[in-house]
């Protein structure tokens, strides 16, 4: 492990304890072993040579979310996602990287090629393998118990994504530039959509762009840098040469990554890190976009007769949390639906999917999810919204599983159909 880099992080942690009192994993862990304080003592006892079990340790930095709660309640302001981060890097430069992630990461998400075989041949193999399960938020397949992945739920993915839909000349070129995201291309493409039209009723040019590779961020909190680099070299030569006044992000994971994470792979003497400077700059949120365009001025007052409260706010941790971005999104849903937006009950608990986590310890990840739906529909909230494709994954999943009538959408989607609909 880097020792220096290591010690300089985890030298600020008191540990007073402050981190267990908010971990989302601590109470399914019971174990000390799960938070931000006993993580930082066995990177510090790797970091001295006091401990040589560099698997051990992979496994204890390896179960954590991600989600940053330990990191805004520290009040030292620990860096508990960057010493997790590097941890889980240096250990797979010494222990290696599995095979599937070495494909995953390296191969498929750095390649527009890449995503659009792994839908299509995703798509064809659900058919053939899985059952079938109507939801709310649209049709599921439920993968069968032989399996080994205890009732887990996938949306059915399209024949095409969104930015296959997109004319060749359409939205090449504009002022403002939208990242779609994998997700949101791939598996969920009328989100894509909603985003890319109410976008446009900014009356700015939006370009949209195209064949990119992913955020980088799936690869990074794996341990994979060198992919994770891959993306963000791509991506900011790419957007460098657009040079969009704004960048448009409908998931708060990808603006994360953009905004936060993508500086740390980049040293101050890397040769594209004045150009990521000024890319992370110009990166905002699709609500806050909204916001300052007046785009939802132009709404007619929203239709009455609606439930109130009936739909609900889901807070990301990247988005509402890491960035604090979590008054927008509400703002914009009291804006498209009026009094059918209630605050949800439980709206700033973790949704437990943490990315990779979630294939690591789908029962963990899962128990997690459902709790978060569970209370929400049982505060009375009927659609959950959000700005996540992480979260929107799992939480369609846990409605898949617990109750089908339950439906999870992207605020996009509702602002699209406000739009539409008057």
């Amino acid at each position: 492990m880097r020792r220096e880099d290591l010690a300089a992080l985890t030298a600020a942690c008191a540990k007073c304890g402050t981190c267990r009192t908010v971990c989302t994993l601590y109470p399914e862990r019971k174990a000390e072993i799960a938070v931000a304080r006993g993580k930082v003592v066995l990177v510090e006892a790797a970091a001295s040579g006091l401990d040589g079990d560099a698997e051990a340790l992979q496994e204890a930095l390896s179960d954590c979310l991600l989600c940053g709660r330990c990191e805004r309640a520290c009040p030292n302001q620990v860096a508990v996602e960057e010493i997790v981060m590097k941890g889980r890097g240096d250990l797979a430069e010494e222990l290696g990287i599995p095979a599937w992630k070495q494909v995953v990461f390296g191969k498929v998400m750095p390649s527009a090629g890449g995503k659009d075989a792994a839908r299509a041949a995703a798509a064809a193999s659900q058919k053939l393998f899985l059952r079938k399960v109507p939801t709310e938020s649209g049709l599921h397949y439920r993968f069968p118990s032989a399996f080994g992945q205890s009732g887990r739920t996938v949306p059915a993915l399209p024949g095409k994504s969104f930015l296959g839909s997109l004319p060749r000349g359409e939205a090449v070129r504009g002022e403002v530039l939208l990242f779609v995201g994998c997700v949101f291309d791939h598996v969920f493409p009328r989100v894509g959509r909603a985003a890319y039209e109410t976008l446009r009723l900014s009356e700015k040019g939006i370009a949209v762009l195209r064949d990119a590779p992913c955020c980088g961020l799936p690869a990074l909190v794996a341990g994979d840098r060198p992919s994770a680099l891959r993306c963000v070299e791509e991506n900011v030569r790419r957007l460098s040469e657009a040079s969009p006044e704004r960048i448009v992000f409908p998931c708060g994971s990808c603006l994360v990554m953009f905004r936060r994470n993508m500086l740390s792979l980049l040293p101050k003497e890397h040769p594209l890190y004045g150009d990521a400077v000024r890319v992370a700059d110009r990166c905002e949120d699709y609500a806050s976009f909204l916001l300052e365009t007046g785009v939802l001025s132009r709404l007619p007052a929203p239709r009455e007769g609606e439930r109130p409260g009936r739909i609900g706010y889901h807070d990301p941790c990247h988005l509402s949390g890491t960035l604090g971005r979590g008054g927008e999104g509400r703002e914009v849903l009291r804006r498209a639906v009026g009094d059918s937006f209630g605050e949800m009950k439980g709206a700033d608990l973790c949704c437990g999917y943490g990315g990779t986590f979630n294939i690591r310890d789908y029962p963990t990840s899962a128990k997690i999810g459902q709790n978060k739906v569970s209370v929400a529909a049982e505060g009375g909230t009927a659609v959950i919204a959000t700005a996540c494709s992480g979260c929107i994954l799992q939480m369609r999943d846990m409605a898949a599983r617990t109750d089908p009538s339950l439906r999870v959408v992207h605020i996009a989607e509702l602002v699209f159909q406000a739009f539409s609909s008057r």
